[in-house]
């Protein structure tokens, strides 16, 4: 229930209520307040609010101010190595002293900052607030004798770890709100929501403090959304969200997405979940529709509109809708999810060797004009090695397997292509399709360079759906399984024979699922031979064994 929803409420009740109803809530409210809370319920009482029993501490705060810039008041720190699980795996860690009280004293300072803002003088608290959240301090370093200089968000961080930020910035918004009009206040109000600390902070959060309600706050929406709907970035977008919803007005939204969607393309995505998440199937196709039609096509908002679209085609039956949404969100997004999902379509022979045509004129990096402030400009961009993925899902194997022979790189498979080639071989040969734990960890090690979203078991679903698809002949599954026993007997040799003992699982998963796929293909105890095999060449290596073992069924 957002500010305005809860008003209504309110009045609705307050008007059934009588007089003598009222005053007994009023006073029960009162009876049963805090004790930290009682200054603000006499200030409330108050009609003239002039309850401050500290309001002369404003020229002290000033003066302590001073202090701090001139380095009279400040922290000290102190540093340590801390170590974790490994003696080689550490931190340099501070430790943070306050002799001078900061922190006692910016608590009062922004109390006295309350207390002004109950008593409406509004001016006065935004100057404290406004004055202590852009102060740096100074800190000297207890070992070294150095000085350095924390800003107030990274003091908040290392030592004021519990401070209720949001309470002082709503706060400041709220002052501001009373002290200023038009473009000042709206360019101020989204300056203090674009903080790194105010993330989660709502602009209707500010209507819901302060001892009065705010004046013409649905005039005010109109102006903040036409300041929003002009000013780049995420947090604008997500901002305009908000306010468009203010109303609970849907058609406002859709029309506001409609209008900015230059600016803001991420609203036809809010739009679209939003129509979702009410069930409004026929209106959220509409509109995706809409968005994918005038979007342009390397912008992966897209993407996710194309999908969030085909999500609301589904309910509906509209099967050559849901096509064109798949496509649609892998020529935005070309994720592997997005591509294997093609082969779900009826003509996917054509339409996934378009689409891996597709991606050979993906640039393989960025080159567009966003920043992480502005995520929904993100253009549609693929990486050498995840195009080469593609391929390889698009049954381009020889040409895999021709890219890798040439490749005689042993270690450092972690960032090397070989190092998912080979695991993806691997489960395209295994003519069983259990998944055993040896199986599952080779999945596990390589889901996220292949950038699947989704758990072990719904990967290999899906893999086992696009290899049914899959047609290979005798032969190629011996050339295959020859060429992977080479690449497995050099891989552990390096591995293991080189005593790379962090690294002895990777080499026990490549034995163990190798050995499955020979016995799937019929070689009798094709595992077991291959363990006892490895097992004997690596003897002396207890530590590998141990990791086989872990793997056994």
């Amino acid at each position: 229930m957002n500010y305005k929803e809860y008003m209504k409420v309110v009045e609705e009740k307050l008007s059934t209520m009588t007089e003598e109803e009222k005053t007994k809530w009023i006073y029960n409210k009162a009876r049963t307040a805090k004790e930290h809370e009682r200054s603000k319920i006499l200030n409330s009482l108050d009609e003239k609010q002039e309850f401050n029993p500290i309001i002369y501490e404003k020229d002290k705060i000033e003066k302590w101010c001073e202090k701090v810039e001139e380095g009279d008041i400040y922290f000290e720190c102190s540093g340590h190595e801390e170590y974790d699980d490994s003696y080689w795996d550490s931190d340099y860690v501070y430790d943070y002293y306050d002799p001078f009280r900061i922190i006692d004293e910016l608590y009062k300072a922004f109390q006295v900052a309350e207390d002004l803002l109950l008593q409406r003088k509004y001016k006065e608290s935004w100057m404290i607030n406004n004055r202590l959240l852009n102060l740096s301090f100074f800190v000297s370093d207890r070992d070294t004798g150095d000085w350095n200089e924390l800003e107030f968000e990274e003091v908040m961080d290392e030592i004021l770890t519990t401070f209720n930020y949001k309470r002082i910035v709503l706060n400041l918004m709220y002052a501001t709100y009373q002290i200023t009009k038009g473009k000042e206040r709206t360019e101020s109000l989204y300056r203090y929501l674009t903080w790194d600390k105010c993330k989660n902070t709502k602009i209707e959060d500010m209507f819901s403090i302060g001892s009065e309600e705010l004046k013409n706050i649905d005039s005010f929406m109109e102006e903040w959304i036409s300041f929003l709907a002009d000013t780049n970035g995420d947090r604008a977008a997500e901002l305009l969200l908000e306010a468009c919803l203010y109303n609970e007005d849907k058609d406002y939204l859709c029309e506001i997405a409609r209008t900015k969607y230059l600016k803001h393309p991420v609203l036809f995505k809010y739009a679209c979940e939003y129509l979702l998440n009410e069930n409004k199937y026929t209106e959220c196709e509409s509109l995706g529709i809409e968005a994918i039609s005038v979007l342009l096509e390397n912008l992966i908002i897209r993407g996710e509109i194309a999908d969030l679209t085909a999500k609301a085609a589904i309910k509906l039956n509209h099967s050559y809708i849901v096509n064109k949404c798949y496509e649609a969100a892998f020529n935005s997004e070309s994720t592997l999810n997005n591509y294997i999902r093609l082969f779900e379509l009826p003509d996917y022979e054509n339409i996934t060797k378009k689409a891996a045509k597709y991606i050979e004129i993906l640039p393989e990096d960025f080159t567009g004009n966003y920043n992480n402030k502005n995520k929904q400009m993100m253009i549609n961009t693929i990486s050498k090695d995840h195009k080469d993925i593609i391929r390889f899902f698009n049954g381009e194997f020889d040409y895999i397997y021709g890219k890798c022979k040439m490749n005689n790189t042993t270690l450092g498979w972690s960032i090397n292509f070989k190092g998912v080639a080979v695991p993806l071989f691997i489960l395209l040969l295994n003519k069983d399709d259990k998944l055993t734990k040896a199986i599952e960890k080779l999945v596990n090690g390589i889901m996220y360079r292949l950038g699947f979203i989704g758990d072990v078991q719904s990967f290999y679903d899906i893999f086992l759906k696009w290899k049914e698809k899959q047609v290979l002949a005798e032969e190629e599954y011996d050339k295959y399984i020859s060429w992977l026993k080479e690449e497995v007997d050099k891989r552990t040799e390096a591995v293991v024979g080189g005593g790379y003992r962090n690294s002895y699982y990777k080499a026990a998963i490549l034995v163990v699922s190798l050995g499955e796929i020979l016995e799937s293909n019929g070689m009798v105890n094709g595992r077991r031979l291959m363990i006892e095999h490895y097992s004997k060449v690596h003897s002396r290596k207890s530590a590998f064994k141990a990791e086989i073992e872990l793997l056994n069924e």
